[in-house]
This record gives structure tokens, C-alpha cells and sequence, in this order.
């Protein structure tokens, strides 16, 4: 993989995209989809902005991999890059589903209850902690937020595997609304602030 500084720079106006996407769909899932389960209209909506934000993902996560080079760089860049189409597939998917009607159970066969969309991608944010823990001159807080952001990832996708209502908005409300959107929003920073 290409260390290309404007490249990078480019996943970081995208990384801020994902930070933006994550909180427009907490607003739009908390505050119309929770209230109303039979707003179809709401749940597209909130459907697409996953879609976006994993579209956006695909960019940031490669370009956060070129950052980190390497063979690991690759893999990271191969992973993030699969996770985030997948989750775009199902946000598309869901988003269709609702639109025509369909909508009711919300199992994609694409991505079973969120397994890329919620389970990869907190093992992504995971790995990538991990692998920046080593990286002289970034703050702790920056991989320590991307590793605990990771386990709450995993964890709302076996809260969303075994269907407790509690335990995907408790989740699912720090991953996008608080560990998400921050990991992200410091990622667009570190890849656009590269010279």
C-alpha cells in the first residue's frame, strides 16, 4: 500500500464524515425510529446514514492503514476496507427493505445482525488500537479510545445477536454517540494534520 500523504488526508475529510454520519444517525434513530417503530420514512433515513458513514469508512479505514504502513498496514487496510463495504451493503439493504415496505424482521442476508456492521468493525477498531499503542507521538487516549470503542462494538453485536433491547441502546448509544464519533473525529485529525 501507497504511504500517500494526500491520500491520507483525503480519509481524513473522510474519517470526519464517518464522525458526522454517526451522530446524525443516533439523532434520527433516537430521537424518530425509537419512537416510532412504524416510521419507515425514519428508519430509510437512519438505514442510509449507515451506508454513508460505512461508504465513508472504507476510505478512512484504508487511509488510517497506509498511515500505520506495513504488512499490518495491508491487512488493516484489506479489513477495514471489507467490514465497511458489508455494513454499506446491509445500511442499503435495510434502507430498500423499509422504502418498499418490507421492512419487519431486520435480518439482512447480508450482514446478520450486524456482524460486519457492528462485530468486524469493532474488531477492526480493536486491532487498530492495538497496532497505534505502538506509535510514538500519538497520545494514549487515541488508541485506548479505539480499543475500548472496539469492545463496545463487539458487544452490541452480541446485544444485537441475542436481542436485549437494553443492552444494544446502551451500547449502541456509546458507539454513536460518544467512542465513535470521537475515535473518528481524531483520526480525521491525525491524517489531515500529515504533511
Amino acid at each position: 500500500m501507497e504511504r500517500d500523504a494526500s491520500f491520507r488526508q483525503l480519509g481524513g475529510y473522510a474519517a470526519y464524515l464517518v464522525a458526522a454520519f454517526s451522530i446524525l444517525y443516533a439523532v434520527v434513530y433516537l430521537g424518530f425510529v425509537r419512537t416510532d417503530g412504524g416510521n419507515a420514512t425514519a428508519s430509510a433515513t437512519a438505514w442510509l446514514l449507515i451506508t454513508a458513514g460505512s461508504l465513508a469508512a472504507a476510505m478512512a479505514t484504508a487511509a488510517l492503514a497506509s498511515y500505520v504502513g506495513g504488512a499490518v498496514g495491508v491487512f488493516l487496510g484489506a479489513f477495514g476496507v471489507a467490514y465497511s463495504l458489508l455494513a454499506a451493503t446491509h445500511g442499503m439493504f435495510s434502507a430498500i427493505s423499509d422504502i418498499q415496505g418490507y421492512a419487519g424482521g431486520d435480518l439482512s442476508p447480508i450482514d446478520p445482525r450486524g456482524f460486519a456492521t457492528f462485530g468486524l468493525a469493532g474488531l477492526w477498531s480493536l486491532l487498530a488500537g492495538l497496532e497505534l499503542r505502538a506509535r510514538p507521538g500519538l497520545r494514549a487516549i487515541y488508541w485506548q479510545l479505539a480499543v475500548v470503542g472496539g469492545i463496545d462494538l463487539i458487544l452490541l453485536f452480541i446485544a444485537t445477536a441475542i436481542g436485549s433491547t437494553p443492552f444494544v441502546l446502551v451500547t449502541g448509544g456509546l458507539a454513536s454517540v460518544i467512542l465513535g464519533p470521537v475515535f473518528w473525529a481524531m483520526t480525521g485529525r491525525l491524517l489531515t494534520a500529515e504533511r
